[in-house]
C-alpha cells in the first residue's frame, strides 16, 4: 500500500520506521564519497557545534541534533530537528545570534568543506546531489513544523512531535512504537513554542487517555499509532515526510 500523501486524510496509516538510509537505488553511499574529503566527527550528547565557515558541510551519520538561537530574549529558539542522513551548511542557517547545532544524543558526522573535493568532478556531482535532496526534505519538515505551529492547537502539536519521533526513531510492533525521548522537557517545550507547564499536562492527559505511556523521563511508548493519529489532523504529511520502512498498523 501506498502512503498516503500530504495533505490527504489517513485513515488507516501505513507506519514506517528507522533513519534515512545512506543511499539510495543507483546512488553510492554518502560515507563512501567522503573518503579523503571528509573529516569524522563524535558528539556528546549537549555539546554544541558553533559555526566558523559558511563552506562547512556537516553531514549527519548518526544520533539527533538540532538546530538552535537566541530569539532576541532570554528564552532560546530551537529552529530543526537533524536525522541521520540530514546534510546541514551554516550558509542555509539564518542569520541569528547564537546560530549552532546542539546534540540530543551521542552523535556521529562528517564534517567537509565544499572546496575540499571542487577538483573531483564526479564526486562533487553525487555529492550535490545529495546535498540537494537532503535539502528539499528539509524544508518539507521545516514547512510542516511552521505549519504545526501556526495552525494547531497545542495538543495537537504535542501529539503531532511524538508521531514524528516514533516515525524517525522508534521500533514497530504492530500498531505500537517504542522510542527513546532525547529531547528533555524543556527542549520539547521549546520547540513546540509551548510553556513547559503546559508541556506537562498535555503529557499527562495523553497518558490517562491511553494514547501513550512513559518510562522514566527519557522514553515514550506510543500505545496506537492509530488513535495517536486521530489526534493529528497533518498526520498524512506527517507520514509522507518521516516514514521510512511501511509497515500496516494492525
Amino acid at each position: 500500500m501506498a502512503l498516503p500523501q500530504a495533505g490527504m486524510t489517513a485513515s488507516a496509516p501505513s507506519v514506517q520506521t528507522n533513519a534515512l538510509p545512506m543511499h539510495r537505488a543507483g546512488r553510492p553511499a554518502l560515507p563512501e564519497l567522503l573518503e579523503g574529503h571528509g573529516i569524522a566527527m563524535k558528539v556528546r550528547r549537549r555539546q554544541r557545534i558553533t559555526f566558523a565557515s559558511s563552506d562547512q558541510i556537516y553531514v549527519v551519520q548518526s544520533g539527533l541534533l538540532v538546530l538552535s538561537a537566541n530569539a532576541g530574549s532570554d528564552r532560546r529558539q530551537l529552529l530543526c530537528l537533524l536525522y541521520p542522513g540530514d546534510v546541514f551548511s551554516p550558509a542555509q542557517a539564518p542569520p541569528l545570534d547564537g546560530i549552532g547545532m546542539i546534540a540530543m544524543t551521542d552523535c556521529e558526522l562528517s564534517r567537509l568543506r565544499a572546496s575540499a573535493f571542487e577538483q573531483d568532478q564526479e564526486a562533487t556531482l553525487l555529492i550535490n546531489r545529495y546535498i540537494a535532496e537532503s535539502t528539499s526534505s528539509m524544508h518539507a519538515r521545516a514547512m510542516l513544523h511552521i505549519a504545526r505551529l501556526s495552525s494547531l492547537p497545542s495538543e495537537t502539536r504535542v501529539a503531532a512531535f511524538l508521531l514524528e519521533l516514533a516515525l524517525r526513531l522508534g521500533r514497530v510492533s504492530n500498531d505500537q512504537v517504542s522510542c527513546d525521548l532525547p529531547l528533555s522537557r524543556s527542549d520539547i517545550a521549546d520547540y513546540l513554542s509551548l510553556n513547559a507547564d503546559t508541556l506537562s499536562r498535555i503529557m499527562t492527559r495523553l497518558k490517562e487517555r491511553g494514547t501513550i505511556a512513559t518510562i522514566g523521563r527519557s522514553r515514550t511508548i506510543v500505545k496506537s499509532v492509530k488513535k495517536l493519529c486521530q489526534d493529528v489532523p497533518v498526520c498524512a504529511a506527517t507520514m509522507a515526510l518521516h516514514a521510512q520502512q511501511q509497515l500496516e498498523a494492525s
